[in-house]
């Protein structure tokens, strides 16, 4: 297999990965931190990345084996009638400032419904936004519902 990264910014980044989404890039190799051109939101459950003008902060994975883009596909609800994300791909820059084409699963929906989020780090933002104060658990569960 060729070798293919894929570029991760909300639950399915190491540092906030639980449940489904830790068990899915379990067997993934952590690149590092990287950049892509995009505008991000949080949807409530989740997060969501639309192509704009703008950047997103998250990390690069390198993909181990075909079988495990058809895994993500599922947990992003990437197939059917109406797709809550579509995989595709862009370009990311590395840390070292390498740029690498790399999957990543751009939101379907209406950005009406989502809140922008102006760092483009959705770490950042779900750190500073999903905490309750002295409550080291995030207010809302991190489970098989939620994407990217």
């Amino acid at each position: 297999m060729k070798t293919q990264y894929l570029f991760v910014y909300g639950t399915l980044r190491p540092q906030l990965a639980h449940g489904e989404a830790k068990s899915l890039i379990a067997e993934l190799e952590i690149i590092g931190s990287a950049t892509v051109q995009g505008k991000l939101y949080d949807f409530g459950a989740y997060p969501g990345v639309i192509n704009e003008k703008g950047i997103v902060y998250g990390d690069l994975l390198r993909i181990t084996n075909a079988e495990q883009l058809i895994s993500l596909d599922a947990y992003e609800e990437c197939t059917g009638c109406s797709p809550l994300f579509t995989r595709s791909i862009t370009t990311a820059q590395s840390c070292e400032g390498n740029s690498i084409a790399a999957w990543i699963y751009l939101f379907c929906g209406q950005t009406k419904s989502g809140v922008f989020i102006a760092s483009g780090d959705y770490r950042e933002y779900f750190r500073s936004h999903k905490f309750e104060a002295g409550n080291t658990k995030p207010t809302r569960p991190l489970d098989t519902t939620e994407s990217s």
